[in-house]
């Protein structure tokens, strides 16, 4: 059925579309340790290829990231998140010793560490990875460090309590409700980091946000296998099609095209995992191709490798017994 992109100029729109691009980007909060520290303190974390967050839950400190000279002063309460996972150091003086080479991930997925027999400080920290992310790349988006102040993180507050409480109790299930609260924290955090910075210099980020372009992105994530158009997406926004184009291209940093091709790519990865037994060209109808070839043709292009054989290397990697 054809759908008229007008219906749907008036739908809310930024948090729609973040949400589907998590969900479909497929999150994995994987670990989670609590550490508890005495003076003086410094912690050096390896490098990793997720996203790191820590959270000074009680006392000061300083982060430094890897060759750089410059300390950010932290403050109790205060949130960090390094998108990219980049080598940094965690101490409560400029000269405090350095305990090297952490990996958050070496005590286990959920770990309790207690440093000290007088702690001054407890840090929580954690990771965030999120699969497929060179196709949207939402981290590469963010600084190196982001940084919310405890004056600004009122939002985050109740959500790192619970983690807190969590992560001391001895219950089962502990470790699956504090991966589900890391993915409250990450929307949290991403979403003040948009706030406090403004969304005109956030980027895409900042674009969901936009009335026009955030309703556009809206209407590409929602009904992908719509036949979308430049012309089609700037009517369906009361807009023009040359200021369109323009301002989508300003903010979200490639054409509406681009984007849309890239959406669909996305979310036929996730198609072809979770419905192995469908047609290929089915699989194509449901993101916007009208033939197979086309469609194979187009995701090829954005993954290097043809459908089939992307679904067959993702089998061949996680084996489904059921499927």
């Amino acid at each position: 059925m054809l759908i008229h992109p007008f219906c749907f100029a008036n739908r809310p729109h930024s948090m729609d579309a973040f949400t589907s691009i998590l969900d479909t980007l497929r999150l994995k909060s994987s670990v989670y340790c609590r550490s508890e520290l005495g003076s003086p303190w410094g912690l050096h974390f390896a490098p990793r290829s997720c996203a790191v967050f820590h959270v000074l839950h009680r006392g000061n400190g300083y982060v430094r990231l890897s060759h750089e000279e410059a300390l950010l002063p932290l403050r109790e309460g205060d949130v960090i998140l390094l998108p990219g996972g980049d080598e940094h150091t965690l101490q409560e003086t400029p000269t405090a010793p350095l305990f090297r080479n952490i990996e958050l991930d070496q005590w286990g997925e959920c770990a309790l560490m207690r440093w000290s027999d007088q702690p001054t400080t407890v840090v929580l920290c954690g990771t965030f990875a999120l699969e497929q992310q060179v196709l949207l790349p939402l981290l590469t988006q963010l600084p190196r460090l982001v940084h919310i102040p405890r004056s600004e993180a009122d939002s985050l507050n109740s959500v790192l309590a619970l983690m807190a409480a969590e992560a001391e109790a001895s219950r089962p299930g502990k470790e699956v409700i504090l991966r589900r609260l890391a993915d409250i924290l990450f929307i949290q955090i991403i979403q003040r980091w948009v706030a406090l910075q403004g969304v005109e210099r956030c980027g895409w980020l900042g674009a969901l946000h936009d009335p026009l372009i955030g309703k556009a992105l809206s209407l590409i994530h929602s009904h992908p296998q719509h036949p979308w158009t430049v012309a089609a997406l700037a009517q369906a926004v009361a807009c023009s099609r040359s200021a369109f184009a323009a301002r989508f291209a300003a903010l979200v940093g490639e054409s509406p095209i681009a984007y849309l091709n890239r959406w669909r790519a996305q979310l036929a990865v996730r198609l072809l995992a979770e419905q192995p037994r469908a047609k290929v060209s089915d699989i194509a109808a449901q993101v916007g191709y009208d033939s197979e070839a086309a469609f194979s043709k187009a995701f090829k292009r954005q993954i290097g490798v043809a459908p089939r054989a992307y679904r067959l290397l993702t089998q061949q990697a996680y084996p489904n017994p059921t499927a």
